[in-house]
C-alpha cells in the first residue's frame, strides 16, 4: 500500500493555515520531463511567421501554439497542429488533421510555438485517487487516450494542478485509460514538468 499527500500553506485575509490532504492505494507512478524552449513569433494566414533563424521546427512535427489573450489576458492554447511545410524563419499548418482548444487568433498575434513532447504513459482514469502536477514554466498538459483528449490542462509557472478524490469534484480521467500525456512549453525560456500520481490497482 502506497500513500500520497498534498500540503498547502495559505496566508489569506491576514491569517496563516496548513491543510493536508492525504490517500492511500496500491500503485504510484511518476514522471519527471524536460520541456524544451518555445519560439515565438507572430500568426500568419498560413501557419507563424518571423520565427528565429535556426527554430528546429521541421514539417510533420506536432506543435501547439501558445498566447496571451489581448482582453483577459488568459493563457490561450491551439493544440496538436502538423506542421506541413517548415522554412527558414516560418512554418505552414491546416487543420487536416484539426487542432483542438483555443481557435487560433488574428494574423498578425505574437504566439509562442513548441513542439510537443509526449509522455508515454499508462493508467486507467477510473483507478484514479490522486493527481499532481507542475511546470517551471508556463505549459500545457494534455492528457489522452488513443485518439482524444481526456483533460487538457493549462499550467501558470510554479503552480501546481491536482485532483483528489473524495473531496466532491468529478474524476476528470473517467472512463478510459490515459495511454499518453502530450506537453508543450508556453514560452521561450526551457523548463520543467512534474507529475505524480496514486492509483489503485485492478
Amino acid at each position: 500500500m502506497q500513500t500520497a499527500q498534498i500540503t498547502g500553506n495559505y496566508v489569506v485575509g491576514g491569517i496563516s493555515f496548513t491543510s493536508t490532504v492525504s490517500r492511500s492505494a496500491e500503485g504510484q507512478i511518476s514522471h519527471v520531463v524536460d520541456l524544451p524552449a518555445g519560439v515565438a513569433g507572430k500568426v500568419s494566414a498560413s501557419g507563424v511567421d518571423n520565427l528565429a533563424t535556426g527554430h528546429g521546427i521541421e514539417a510533420a512535427d506536432v506543435i501547439d501554439v501558445h498566447w496571451t489573450d489581448p482582453d483577459d489576458g488568459s493563457h490561450k492554447c491551439r493544440r496538436g497542429l502538423t506542421v506541413d511545410a517548415a522554412n527558414a524563419n516560418d512554418i505552414e499548418f491546416d487543420e487536416t488533421p484539426a487542432g483542438e482548444g483555443d481557435a487560433l487568433p488574428a494574423v498578425g498575434t505574437a504566439v509562442f510555438v513548441s513542439v510537443q513532447t509526449t509522455i508515454t504513459t499508462d493508467w486507467d482514469g477510473d483507478d484514479a485517487e490522486m493527481v499532481a502536477c507542475k511546470s517551471t514554466v508556463r505549459a500545457m498538459a494534455d492528457f489522452r487516450e488513443a485518439a482524444a483528449s481526456q483533460e487538457a490542462v493549462k499550467l501558470v509557472a510554479g503552480e501546481a494542478w491536482s485532483w483528489v478524490s473524495g473531496q466532491g469534484v468529478a474524476n476528470p480521467f473517467t472512463g478510459n485509460p490515459v495511454v499518453s500525456i502530450k506537453l508543450s512549453n508556453g514560452g521561450t525560456t526551457a523548463g520543467k514538468f512534474y507529475l505524480g500520481l496514486l492509483y489503485q490497482s485492478v
